[in-house]
């Protein structure tokens, strides 16, 4: 009999033994799938589980400034159950070569002689090629680039602030080697040769230790002067990891602002982002404050500036949906959009018509779709004009000329041929509806007698006395029924909480181990009390909820302890007994 349950129990762990083999997995990232030639950006090689040997991709077509690698092994028992986990990272600093679409992997991995590989990671490279050609063909290739890279490839915010990685992956400057761990970048774009008037965008990343904080927290935002600002504030932090120096490090945008500077002054000029990062885990966390460097931007005056005193920079085209209306009995009001589309400070391009006394021309309903792209802060702004006519005959309308400069063509006007309005019938309709109520009414005057008297009617549903005497006895059978549903619902909790303490109660009873005995007490302060003790703070458990919070955190702490000391066959009957007392009701306040 002993011989054939030792047979069973080979045979049970020969069968199970494939269940503890740890699987093989190899991938590819990086942080930016499109980047500028020259460009430095991010990319990671990562393999988990056994395996004999790892061979790399092929980096054709880029150069590798930096290679780093990590390893780590971790053992855990969660709930009774044996998890292994091994992992090895290897972290590159790429820079592209050349423009053009390439493909990096795939990379592979051996594990007892079979053969792993991994995925592909498609790298899209914009930029200028044909360096070496003659003068000629280098203007046309490098005119054909910029073309393909701003009207094909009109990335987001998210995309456009990724294709600067040379930025986010400089090595650290004298400011944030204060707080190596962690620190806030600030770029700016464009950071030089900057006219006033030209939008700029200033970025604030926050850069620390992989997987290293809990949570964030404001202490103050910087300030702009002498500008105008859009801003757009990140809703979750979205971390990506890059190598700095041989280093690795978790980086997420926080906030970017778009500034458009008003001409006042000769730089722009930010105040310092102060945060706050909480580093830790639940019962050991500190707070470390960190700051951005200021911003201060030069700006350059604009060229014959006293010639164009309401000239605004940017470079905008003019379009209108039609060159003609036609105001008839059937059309008594026209509408006429103009659309501004181009790059530039959009906030001080407006449309304005000179005014026609043939015509009212009404307040335009605006709209605008605008934002940062490679070529700068460009789309498109709507004007809807709508016109009435005043008098019969024909006339133009006309666009108030205003003028803007541009880097590459300099001061322009553009010009919008008139539009042509012909007014063939000028009464509106709701004029002659209110011509013939006019009428009517006057018809009934003069058919009623001139000695009539006027009495006020109330109806009997509007009298006081009436509407009280209706709510009195509806209120006498409200009243009971509502303390009778009150009395109801307070005995239902009141038996579903005894409920589910008894269950709680029971499943502490019962608890084999110190492991056991905490899942079970942490279940029960959830569902009883909702008191969530897991990845929550203790100065934040504290503010939540009053009463035997620092006894509960207390009693965690010392079956913690018991746990950690390796203490297995540990007599948890008294922690089993303090855990019930401490659900007690009395006392706890959620």
């Amino acid at each position: 009999m002993r011989s054939f349950i030792i047979k069973k129990v080979v045979f049970a762990a020969l069968f199970l033994l494939p269940f503890f083999a740890f699987s093989q997995t190899i991938s590819l990232s990086t942080d930016s799938e499109i980047v500028q030639t020259d460009a430095l950006f991010g990319f990671v090689l990562t393999a988990e589980g056994s395996f004999d040997s790892i061979e790399e991709p092929d980096f054709a077509n880029f150069t590798v400034e930096n290679r780093s690698q990590s390893q780590s092994n971790s053992i855990s028992i969660i709930n009774g159950k044996f998890e292994k986990k091994s992992s090895i990272t290897y972290s590159y600093a790429l820079r592209a070569e050349k423009a053009g679409v390439f493909e990096i992997g795939p990379a592979s991995l051996k594990a007892k002689g079979k053969t792993i590989k991994s995925n592909k990671v498609t790298i899209t490279v914009v930029g200028h090629e044909n360096k070496d050609t003659d003068k000629n063909d280098s203007d046309t290739s490098t005119d054909d680039s910029i073309k393909d890279s701003t009207s094909d490839d009109q990335p987001t915010n998210e995309n456009y602030f990724e294709k600067r990685a040379a930025s986010l992956g400089s090595p650290l400057n004298k400011w944030e080697k204060q707080t190596p761990d962690y620190f806030i970048r600030t770029i700016v774009n464009p950071a030089t040769d900057l006219y006033a008037g030209e939008p700029l965008s200033v970025s604030y990343y926050l850069f620390i230790k992989p997987n290293s904080i809990s949570d964030v927290n404001f202490y103050k935002l910087p300030v702009f002067d002498n500008c105008w600002k859009d801003e757009k504030a990140e809703s979750r932090l979205n971390f990506k990891r890059i190598n700095i120096d041989g280093r690795n490090y978790d980086y997420a945008p926080i906030r970017t602002y778009i500034l458009i500077p008003d001409g006042t002054t000769d730089n722009v000029e930010g105040t310092q982002m102060i945060m706050d990062v909480i580093a830790g885990s639940f019962f050991s966390t500190r707070k470390i404050t960190i700051s951005s460097v200021g911003v201060k931007v030069p700006l350059k005056p604009t060229p014959e500036k006293e010639e164009h005193p309401n000239g605004i920079f940017g470079d905008f085209q003019i379009f209108a949906d039609k060159d003609s209306i036609t105001l008839d009995k059937d059309n008594l009001l026209g509408t006429l959009t103009f659309s501004i589309k181009g790059c530039g400070n959009f906030q001080s391009a407006e449309i304005e018509l000179e005014k026609d006394s043939m015509l009212k021309i009404f307040s335009p309903e605006i709209t605008s779709s605008v934002s940062v792209t490679p070529k700068g802060y460009c789309g498109t702004k709507t004007y809807k004009f709508m016109l009435k006519g005043l008098k019969r005959g024909e006339t133009a309308l006309r666009i108030k000329p205003f003028d803007f400069f541009s880097r590459e063509n300099g001061w322009q006007k553009p010009e919008i041929a008139d539009i042509k309005v012909f007014v063939k019938e000028i009464q509106s309709i709701e004029e002659g509806e209110a011509e013939i109520s006019e009428a009517h009414s006057f018809e009934l005057l003069k058919e009623l007698p001139a000695n009539l008297k006027k009495y006020k009617i109330t109806p009997l549903t509007e009298k006081t006395w009436f509407v009280t005497a209706v709510l009195i006895p509806f209120l006498m059978i409200l009243i009971p029924l509502l303390i009778r549903l009150t009395q109801n619902i307070k005995t239902k909790k009141e038996s579903s909480m005894n409920a589910k303490m008894g269950k709680w109660k029971d499943r502490i009873k019962t608890s084999k181990d110190c492991t056991e005995l905490l899942n079970n007490f942490y279940g029960a302060l959830e569902e009883l009390y909702n008191i969530r003790l897991k990845g929550e703070r203790v100065n934040i458990l504290k503010q939540k909820h009053t009463g035997k919070i620092s006894e509960i955190t207390d009693f965690v702490r010392k079956i913690e302890q018991i746990s950690y000391s390796g203490i297995s066959n540990a007599d948890i009957t008294e922690l089993k007994t303090e855990a019930i007392n401490l659900l007690d009701p009395r006392g706890m306040k959620k």
